[in-house]
Order: C-alpha cells, then sequence, then structure tokens
C-alpha cells in the first residue's frame, strides 16, 4: 500500500510540476508579448471619408521615454471621438492572417456600421520593419460607450488566441493611455502604456505594407504565396504551372520594340491600341493575359496579398508572351506593370496624393526580373471626359475602376502614382482630342523613341 501511495504522490507531483513549467512559460510569453506591443510602432492610415485626411502614428510605453505624450486634442482619435479601441492580428502565418484581416475588417464593418468608424491600423518593430509588420483595425466611436467595448468584446471573443485588443483612453492628466486587454473569460486589463508621440517614420508601415503584401518584385516572392495558398485555393496551383512555362521564354531577348499604353479606364486605351496594331502591323497582347482569366474572379475576391501574388504572376506569364512575340513584330500591350503598382499604391496609401511616397522612392521602380518595355504611353483625360465615355461604355467592371468613379481623389492618386514610375518612366499623352489625332500624335512618339521607320 505503502509503494502504491508513493508512486501516486510521485506521479502527483510530476503533474503538478509540469503544470508549474507551464504556467511559467506562459508568464514568460505574456512578458514577452508585453515587451514587443511596448517596442511597436503603429500608423493609422487616412481615410477622408470618415474624416480621417492624413495618416498618424504613435507608440507606446510604460515608463519615462525620450518622446513627448501625446493628448487628447493633438492626438485625432480621441479629439474627435469618445473612445477607441484597436485589434491587432498576431498570427504569424501570413496567408491567415491576410484571409482574418480581410474577415475581421467585414465583421467589423456590418456589426459596428452606424456606430463606429473602422480604420486601417499597421505596426511593427523598428528593428525589423518587414518581419514584424501586423495589421488590424482601429474602431473608434463618437461617444465614450462602455457597452461598445463589451460588444467588441463580445465579437472578438472567438479570435482570441490570433489577435490583440486594446482600448484607449485619455488620463487625468491629459496624457492618452492603451489598455491590453485579456478576452478570456471577464476580458480583464492586462496592462496600460502611455501613448506617445512619434513623427512620420522611415520607413513607413504602409509602404512596408506595401512591398510585403501589395507589390512583387520578384517573381518568387508571388509564387512563394501562390504556392501557400494553393492548398485552400487550387486555383493558385493552375496558375503556378503557367508560370513554370513562362519561364522558359520570359528571358528572350527582344528583335522589336514594345510598347506599353497605360490609363485609366475609359482614357481610350482599347481604341489606341488596336489602332496601333493595324497602323504598326504589331502584335497586341493585354495584361493581365487571357490564360489567366478563368481563375480571376476566384482572386478577386481575396484579400490584397493573394489577388495582387495573382496579378503579378499574371505580369511575368504576359512577359513571356510578349518576349515570344517581339520576336516576330512589334508589339503594343494594353496595361503592364505600372497599371499593377499604381493601382496597388493608390488602394493601400489612404487620403490624398500628398500621402503618397515621395518621388524617386525605391516603390516606384521597375521590378529587376521582369521584362522592360521600350516605351510606356499613358493616357489621360479630363474628369469630365472620363465621366462621358464611362455613361457611353456601362458600369465599370472592378470594384477598383468603380472606386475610381466615386472617387476624384483616387482617381488623381492613381494618376500621380502612374507618373512617378520609374526606369522606364511613363510618357504622358492628353488623349482628349479626336481618336485620330491621339494615333497621330502616339505614333509619332513611337517612331521618334523607337526608331522605327515611317
Amino acid at each position: 500500500m505503502w509503494s502504491s501511495f508513493r508512486l501516486h504522490s510521485h506521479s502527483l507531483c510530476k503533474r503538478q510540476t509540469a503544470r508549474f513549467k507551464a504556467l511559467l512559460v506562459n508568464m514568460s510569453s505574456l512578458s514577452q508579448g508585453c515587451a514587443d506591443w511596448r517596442s511597436r510602432l503603429f500608423a493609422v492610415d487616412a481615410n477622408t471619408s470618415l474624416g480621417i485626411p492624413d495618416p498618424f502614428y504613435f507608440t507606446c510605453a510604460n515608463s519615462s521615454h525620450h518622446l513627448p505624450s501625446l493628448n487628447a486634442q493633438e492626438w485625432p482619435v480621441l479629439a474627435q471621438v469618445g473612445s477607441a479601441h484597436s485589434v491587432c492580428i498576431t498570427t504569424p502565418q501570413r496567408i491567415s492572417a491576410a484571409r482574418l484581416q480581410k474577415a475581421l475588417g467585414q465583421k467589423l464593418t456590418q456589426e459596428v456600421q452606424g456606430v463606429c468608424k473602422v480604420l486601417r491600423l499597421l505596426s511593427y518593430q523598428p528593428q525589423d520593419p518587414y518581419g514584424s509588420l501586423q495589421g488590424g483595425f482601429l474602431v473608434l466611436n463618437a461617444v465614450s460607450c462602455p457597452s461598445i467595448q463589451a460588444k467588441l468584446q463580445d465579437l472578438l471573443g472567438q479570435y482570441k488566441q490570433h489577435i490583440r485588443f486594446c482600448s484607449y483612453q485619455a488620463g487625468t492628466e491629459g496624457g492618452i493611455w492603451q489598455c491590453l486587454w485579456d478576452l478570456n473569460g471577464e476580458g480583464k486589463e492586462i496592462e496600460r502604456c502611455r501613448v506617445l508621440k512619434v513623427e512620420v517614420p522611415d520607413p513607413s508601415p504602409l509602404v512596408v505594407n506595401i512591398k510585403k503584401s501589395a507589390l512583387f518584385y520578384k517573381l518568387e516572392d508571388a509564387c512563394s504565396v501562390l504556392q501557400e495558398c494553393s492548398t485552400i485555393i487550387p486555383e493558385a496551383g493552375e496558375v503556378l504551372k503557367l508560370v513554370g512555362d513562362a519561364r522558359k521564354t520570359v528571358n528572350r531577348k527582344k528583335k522589336f520594340p514594345v510598347i506599353v499604353i497605360e490609363g485609366l479606364d475609359a482614357t481610350g486605351k482599347s481604341t489606341l491600341t488596336e489602332s496601333l496594331k493595324y497602323s504598326l502591323r504589331a502584335e497586341l497582347l493585354k495584361s493581365p493575359p487571357e490564360c489567366i482569366s478563368p481563375w480571376r474572379k476566384t482572386f478577386d475576391t481575396e484579400p490584397t496579398l493573394l489577388r495582387r501574388a495573382y496579378y503579378a504572376a499574371g505580369n511575368y506569364i504576359g512577359a513571356a508572351q510578349i518576349a515570344e512575340a517581339a520576336q516576330m513584330s512589334t508589339v503594343i500591350v494594353d496595361r503592364y506593370w505600372h497599371s499593377t503598382a499604381a493601382y496597388s499604391i493608390g488602394t493601400e496609401i489612404g487620403g490624398g496624393v500628398p500621402n503618397l511616397p515621395e518621388y524617386h522612392h525605391e516603390i516606384y521602380q521597375w521590378p529587376s526580373d521582369l521584362l522592360k518595355p521600350d516605351l510606356v504611353i499613358l493616357l489621360t483625360v479630363s474628369d469630365e471626359e472620363r465621366l462621358l465615355r464611362i455613361r457611353k461604355r456601362g458600369l465599370a467592371e472592378t470594384v477598383e475602376e468603380k472606386e475610381l468613379e466615386s472617387n476624384r481623389m483616387f482617381r488623381q492618386k492613381i494618376e500621380e502614382a502612374y507618373m512617378r514610375m520609374e526606369n522606364p518612366g511613363c510618357l504622358v499623352v492628353d488623349a482628349s482630342a479626336s481618336k485620330e489625332t491621339v494615333l497621330q500624335h502616339v505614333l509619332s512618339i513611337i517612331y521618334r523613341h523607337c526608331a522605327l521607320a515611317l
């Protein structure tokens, strides 16, 4: 009996020791997590429709710091609204994080629409911006209402393993405090930190996000995303097969010029490219290439990371077609990488033109492994002319083009992003004149730049 008791006691002791070790690990993990949180730099994206014209930045600390504290009047969030809450996605797997970001965005908008404003929030650790970037949301409420926090905690409870939930409150001495909450059980406050003022950081989390999930400067980076998501999106595997075929010809040296025609919807690209095809006896190709169009609807419903990887792969697949066609004749391309880049930058940077990365920023550079055209022409027309043409054609097909029609600031931002592209840059042509006049103007440019015989 004594032997059996000793065996039972030993077993119980081992279980208690294991539980104690697990508790220590959890406490260490929580402590490390809080330290990581305090070192993060946060960026709230601009959204003019919600009354936030410029992005703003902050960090947090629970002790004395050389950065100045913020008060409610200095910080756009609490200066205009009664309360604020943040939701940050902490899961490290990028496909899961991207899908969770989209799902949470939709859910938050649906559940608190009309009561709260939902802004995009990004954060990173300054010592590792690209490796530590996290997405999320800042939820603003017009009045300070405890029920909003309770509603958000209840709404987000099922995601508690993959998010951090914080509230922001004005302190008695005028400062702002970030309160980190535990979503388990009753939802207790874990830690409280002072919100500190930060000037525009370099790199901006908004730019880091573009380079990490919205623009791909290497084929391998886009393929890596498609490979990761191929188990849940079989169509990604089909795109990768086409990429594999494209590798065989993408690096062939061109024998004839490649001319790209860019521009917003309803600027006359289709009309001009068809006319150039016959005038120059050229091959006309479009981007994205037709061979990937069967899966366009699938990827257009996916998060930015997956959708942009699909379009990036399309550029490289199209580049192989261009390289092959340029062995036989001049090639005209209806949109190419500049279109992908301009729409990505314009979509991912909130607010107006002043919020775009400065001229000559690396984000405007051409990918080093992508076939480069000999000439890129950007067609522009006035807003009034575009609207007339749009009405004649019917509704725009994509979400981005619909946004173009409803948001003049967005249109200006896309065109400005086009004009900042480099290596090669865009040669701007006013396409408001008659079709024949525009054609003759563009032909003269092509003859001059590409040394083609009249």
